[in-house]
């Protein structure tokens, strides 16, 4: 697992972490025993083996990355919901996070700055984009179409993480909120309410045949490039044990929604 590179208008205090997965793998006993009751039966009602190694894995190295930021043991960490199904920690950590997974690869977002969302997607197969724009779309962004599957997919995951950001339901408020390209991989966020004002997101670089994006609502201001002690991408092994919906594009494949 490593942590990636953001542009540097993400906030400081923001990362995002990529775990390559190995979908023919047995589950690990080591994994499956960090989870909670709820994660391990979640994870084991998919039908198909590399979704149900999608979850594992995914919710095992959320759960060593929290531990490792604020020191309590990865089975002992208390996760709660929101009315959307949005996970967070139990008290007051500081700390918000996200996670997607899509083929070959999951992203685990951390924030001390606020809000944060998350997603990636394969984008080398072959969907109806046409049929999909109108449900994911707002009327506003199929104004600007998409010209290509590759386009329709960095739209539809910047969308995404910024409706997770928010920690609201993916298909209630497609139409709420439209998501624009911006400059230099950031997007323009426009929408009605006062309540999601400083909702923020950019794409951001992942391994070929991948898009992805990550979305965040801050409690301050602060930029990446703007404050000292800032880390370069690092890599971490996977157990950290040696610290050095309606239909979607993703739906039906083990996709889950936070």
């Amino acid at each position: 697992m490593r942590r990636l590179a953001l542009p540097e208008t993400v906030p400081y205090g923001i990362e995002v972490w990529l775990l390559t997965l190995n979908l023919h793998m047995p589950l690990s006993h080591r994994d499956l025993a960090l989870l909670n009751d709820e994660e391990r039966s979640h994870a084991l009602r998919f039908s198909r083996h590399e979704d149900r190694v999608r979850s594992v894995k995914t919710r095992a190295a959320l759960r060593r990355l929290l531990s490792w930021r604020i020191g309590v043991a990865p089975d002992e960490l208390r996760l709660v919901v929101n009315p959307y199904g949005k996970p967070s920690l139990f008290g007051d950590s500081g700390v918000e996070f996200n996670v997607s997974h899509s083929g070959r690869f999951a992203l685990i977002a951390l924030s001390t700055t606020g809000q944060v969302g998350v997603d990636i997607e394969c984008c080398d197969r072959e969907v109806d984009t046409e049929g999909l724009a109108e449900f994911v779309f707002s009327p506003l962004e199929n104004r600007l179409g998409t010209q290509t599957t590759k386009a329709f997919f960095e739209r539809w995951v910047a969308k995404e993480s910024v409706l997770k950001a928010l920690g609201l339901g993916i298909s209630e408020y497609l139409q709420a909120i439209s998501v624009l390209p911006g400059k230099g991989g950031a997007y323009e966020v426009a929408h009605e309410r006062s309540d999601w004002a400083g909702i923020r997101a950019s794409s951001i670089r992942v391994p070929r045949n991948y898009v992805a994006a990550v979305a965040w609502k801050s409690r301050a201001t602060e930029k990446r490039g703007g404050r000292r002690g800032h880390r370069s991408p690092l890599t971490i092994s996977a157990g950290l044990s040696h610290l050095q919906t309606p239909r979607t594009p993703e739906s039906g494949r083990g996709k889950e929604q936070f």
